[in-house]
């Protein structure tokens, strides 16, 4: 084990006896400082702070209520579940500016001057200073609030200054809308009284000339008129039908037809029937038997006496038929022609009524679209009426006092006690932070104790005077700064692998080995690596992106990207930093490398840092683009950068040669 020996130098050392002895603490200078400062600031805040006038405060309560609209039925409420005055901040921002406007205020201080309460001089700009109007959230109720010193006053001036409001407002409605409103109602019942008077006289007019509707159709003298014509039109129809039923009864009379009364069609069909029989029993017996035989025959001698017989009916039947069909015919022929001449009759003389009658209705017509005129004329006056009545009430909308002010028993603000807790807090901080400020602006250094550090023969000194024992020290002593044995004591920097000993472990290495190798020389650390998934790859823009906490965009090289797709996009990165050391350890001995125990992740990485740094990147570039870099190898490093390369101007590639394909 290296022996570790510290000596101290010889050197005037301070005698006890010559240093003077600390003060005690309540002499100290610390404390007159702590002492000053905060008394001084306790006083003056306590002063500020109870020399301050108690502030008062008096509130009322004003809801304003938004107009209905004309159209708006009144609906019923519950008592037992109200329904919720619908919010108007626009009505209750216009009630804010009436309440200040500074006539009114004038007008109440005027109010208020017998009554002895106001300070003298007092002007309408200072009383508006201490009355706010503030619209109490989700609600149509308006605070009317006064703030001030003087307690007698605030109660009474917020009172008054809502009376003055109230008769203002009532005063402005009648001067503005008042004279307008009288004149439009007096030209309204003037109106009205005429449209009664018009009303009368149709109604007399329509009982004089029996005018029971007002379409022109389904009047009584217009409406008979259609129902003879439409009577007109059957009858006529009928005649022709009838004549036509007589003509087919004449023609099948001329032809020998047999022609009867419907009645009697059913007999003659029945006899017709029985003479075919007949004939067809005689013709077949005829043909069987000889004359002779048919007339000694009791039996088939009775047939042609029945046939006779028969025929002699159907020839009565149809000579009877003829006369009382063609009589039928004749007769009914004969009533629809007086029919249809009657109907005409009377249709004539009902035109001449609907002649008549049409001249009384348009004569009506007039006087209705007369009563129309009027009636609209009454309309748009009331319209009038009640657009001016909801402007009237959009200009003032209703106010309701809610809640009056009452005498202010307690202040409001300042919070004396409060306020004292804050200067007392305040004067102990500022106290200690002076303290802390002249210790600070008085301190001296030091001067450091000459020490030796001697570690296996080698001598570090502390201070200058070891420059002098340095020149005679013998072979392997050496001068440290006043931290150099900590920096003595700091592990060599990794390893720089040649291109052609990554080429070689690209070679060996399976999939992930090569992703995990090649990742390094890209820029990432090994925990970055650990951490890496497939969201973290755009390999369509040919970029990768390092996980938090040091987020940054990389370019991806051409052979990390063909790696990638060989496993499906996502990267086949070990579990934790000691499996990847031990994969990249395996594949340097596989590779045959000299010295396989330096091949790790760190060298792999200081070999990436090396090149971006050969290449003439700025170290606070280099962060940018590697990651997180300890701040003792920053100066390590910045010994390679090339004293010939200009960094304002270098380019420098981010992709490493053995990456390249």
């Amino acid at each position: 084990m290296a022996e570790l020996e510290i000596n101290r130098l010889p050197g005037p050392e301070p005698s006890p006896a010559l240093s003077p002895p600390p003060p005690p603490w309540y002499r100290s200078r610390r404390l007159r400082i702590f002492a000053l400062v905060f008394t001084v600031t306790l006083v003056v805040g306590l002063l500020v702070v109870f020399l301050r006038p108690p502030i008062y405060q008096a509130s009322a309560s004003l809801l304003t209520k938004a107009p209905k609209a004309a159209d708006q039925a009144d609906t019923l409420i519950d008592p037992n579940h109200p329904l919720p005055l619908p919010v108007d901040p626009q009505h209750v921002a216009i009630q804010r500016v009436l309440l200040t406007a500074q006539p009114l205020l004038v007008e109440t201080l005027h109010r208020l001057e017998p009554e002895g309460l106001l300070p003298q001089g007092i002007t309408p700009a200072e009383v508006k200073s201490m009355l706010s109007v503030e619209p109490v959230p989700d609600t149509n109720l308006v605070a009317l609030r006064a703030e001030g010193s003087e307690q007698e006053l605030l109660a009474p001036l917020v009172n008054t200054w809502i009376d003055v409001y109230m008769e203002n407002r009532i005063r402005q409605i009648q001067q503005s809308t008042g004279a307008t409103l009288e004149a439009l109602h007096a030209q309204l019942t003037e109106l009205e009284s005429r449209i009664a008077r018009k009303r009368r006289q149709l109604e007399a007019f329509r009982q004089r000339y029996d005018i029971a509707s007002l379409e022109r159709s389904e009047n009584d003298v217009l409406a008979r008129l259609k129902g003879l014509n439409d009577s007109l039109n059957a009858a006529s129809e009928e005649a022709v039908k009838a004549k036509a039923r007589l003509e087919a009864i004449r023609q099948a009379i001329a032809e020998g037809k047999p022609v009867v009364p419907e009645s009697d069609e059913r007999v003659l069909a029945v006899l017709v029937e029985q003479a075919q029989r007949l004939r067809e029993q005689l013709t077949e017996m005829k043909q069987r038997f000889t004359p002779d035989y048919i007339r000694l025959n009791p039996q088939y001698r009775k047939i042609p006496k029945q046939l006779k017989e028969v025929e002699a009916k159907i020839a009565t039947l149809t000579g009877n038929g003829k006369k009382v069909v063609l009589t039928t015919a004749e007769r009914e022929y004969a009533s629809a022609r007086q029919a249809v001449e009657e109907i005409r009759r009377q249709l004539n003389e009902q035109k001449r009524l609907a002649t008549e009658f049409s001249a009384r209705f348009s004569e009506h017509e007039a006087m209705v679209k007369e009563l129309e005129q009027m009636e609209e004329n009454q309309r748009e006056l009331q319209n009038r009426i009640t657009r001016l009545e909801v402007k009237q009430n959009e200009d003032y909308p209703q106010v309701e006092v809610v809640e009056r002010a009452y005498f202010p028993e307690h202040p409001v603000r300042p919070h004396y006690w409060r306020d004292a807790l804050w200067v007392l807090t305040g004067a102990l901080g500022l106290g200690l932070f002076s303290v802390w400020l002249a210790e600070f602006l008085t301190r001296r250094e030091k001067p450091a104790p000459e020490t030796r550090l001697t570690l296996s023969g080698v001598h570090v000194y502390a201070n200058p005077q070891g420059q002098e024992m340095l020149e005679q020290a013998a072979p392997g002593q050496a001068i440290l700064e006043n931290q150099a044995p900590v920096r003595a004591l700091e592990s060599h920097p990794p390893q720089e692998l040649s291109r052609g000993e990554i080429d070689q472990l690209l070679d060996k290495a399976d999939l992930r080995g090569r992703q995990t190798i090649a990742l390094l020389l890209s820029g990432l650390t090994a925990d970055e690596i650990c951490r890496l998934d497939t969201t973290h790859f755009d390999l369509k823009a040919n970029v990768f992106f390092a996980p938090p906490p040091h987020q940054r965009k990389l370019p991806l090289a051409p052979r990390l990207k063909t790696w990638l797709e060989t496993s499906g996009g996502a990267p086949l990165t070990p579990t934790d930093e000691e499996e990847m050391a031990k994969s990249i350890y395996l594949t340097a001995v596989e590779a045959d490398l000299p010295h396989p125990e330096s091949v790790s992740p760190a060298a792999l990485r200081h070999t990436y840092l090396l090149y971006l740094l050969r290449q003439g990147i700025k170290l606070a570039e280099l962060e940018k683009v590697a990651g997180p870099v300890p701040l003792e190898n920053l100066s390590h490093y910045r010994q390679h950068i090339p004293k010939d390369v200009d960094p304002s101007t270098a380019t420098v590639h981010l992709i490493h040669p053995c990456l390249q394909p």
